[in-house]
């Protein structure tokens, strides 16, 4: 009885230092976050894909310990991502790492993610200019030239990155991309070690592109976008949604000073207020909502955007209520990975 009383009392506490958070770094989520996700060898487990791990959340994890101001685990999550999905000759990375058929645990998706060497490359980047004399600056322009030299595409004029090596371009210059690849500050990182011109060109480019892979009367940004011709349209090989891969959209373009965030924020800001929730995912061609309430990682994005927008009240509420909900589901690597990175 005394037992399950502290464990109530533990309980109340940590949900109340949840409550009491604004934006600013949270030792505590970050914490947790190492001590549910990241394991021993620093293999970031996603637990709702089978306890998979990607590139991506290698490089989540990094940045984040870079934030946090951890390099013990900054290098343990590099070690693992060195030794387990760096198997290519391109310096790019498998993008996915799991449970074999045969049980054996390995590389189960050779292809890279470009999102993930991108992270992983930022990353690095920002650990050289808190521990310098490491050779992460080194290695991270390995990656980043690999990144330039097998994922450019041109469009229309445009300098573009195609989501992966294989797969993504289709006959007579079709290209898919995702928008939610684009990560900005990335890119103004790349340009200062790199080459520059073409790092502000892609820059500049895939701020055009975000802005027109809007759709639907929310005009809110898609998972995945056909580029053909002159014309963007919604990946018809993919769901019409604008869900789990849009929302780092609202979430990268928060990273930077003066984002040019698409019109649907202010839309879908008010579509919370309205309803009192915040849908799972926009059909951006049916021009219908879930009614499934969002995870609480994209509470924190919504709640770091609108702030962004001056919009400080409701971004309080909406930052609350993404630290009350996060504190009840200790396996949502993904909300784990936005909340952290929604912070300040």
């Amino acid at each position: 009885m005394h037992k399950k009383l502290s464990c109530i009392i533990i309980c109340m506490f940590f949900m109340l230092g949840m409550c009491k958070m604004t934006y600013g770094r949270q030792p505590a989520v970050w914490e947790a976050f190492k001590s549910n996700f990241i394991g021993q060898d620093g293999r970031v487990v996603d637990y709702y894909n089978g306890r998979v791990s990607h590139s991506e959340g290698q490089g989540y994890g990094m940045l984040l310990a870079v934030k946090y101001d951890d390099k013990a685990v900054f290098d343990k999550l590099w070690q693992w991502t060195q030794d387990n999905i760096a198997v290519r000759n391109d310096h790019l990375f498998a993008w996915k790492w799991g449970e074999r058929t045969s049980g054996v645990w390995g590389v189960v998706d050779y292809n890279n993610a470009t999102d993930g060497d991108i992270l992983i490359a930022y990353a690095l980047i920002k650990a050289d200019e808190e521990w310098p004399n490491n050779n992460y600056k080194n290695t991270a322009l390995k990656i980043v030239r690999s990144v330039r030299e097998n994922l450019a595409v041109e469009w229309n004029g445009h300098q573009l990155l195609l989501p992966g090596y294989h797969g993504f371009i289709r006959e007579n210059d079709r290209f898919i991309v995702n928008p939610s690849y684009v990560i900005f500050s990335a890119y103004r990182a790349f340009a200062k070690v790199d080459a520059e011109a073409f790092w502000q060109k892609v820059y500049k480019d895939s701020m055009l592109l975000v802005a027109k892979s809007c759709f639907g009367s929310l005009k809110m940004p898609a998972d995945w976008v056909m580029l053909e011709g002159r014309d963007i349209a919604v990946c018809n090989e993919r769901k019409p949604y604008f869900g789990y891969e849009a929302i780092r959209v609202f979430l990268y373009l928060s990273w930077e000073e003066n984002p040019p965030f698409p019109e649907g924020l202010a839309k879908m800001l008010d579509i919370y207020n309205k309803l009192g929730f915040i849908p799972l995912w926009v059909d951006v061609a049916n021009d219908s909502i879930s009614l499934q309430n969002a995870p609480p990682g994209f509470y924190a994005v919504f709640a770091r955007a609108a702030e962004k927008m001056g919009e400080k009240t409701l971004s309080k509420k909406l930052f609350k209520e993404a630290s009350e909900r996060l504190a009840y589901d200790k396996k949502d690597y993904y909300s784990y990975c936005l909340y952290l990175l929604a912070e300040k």
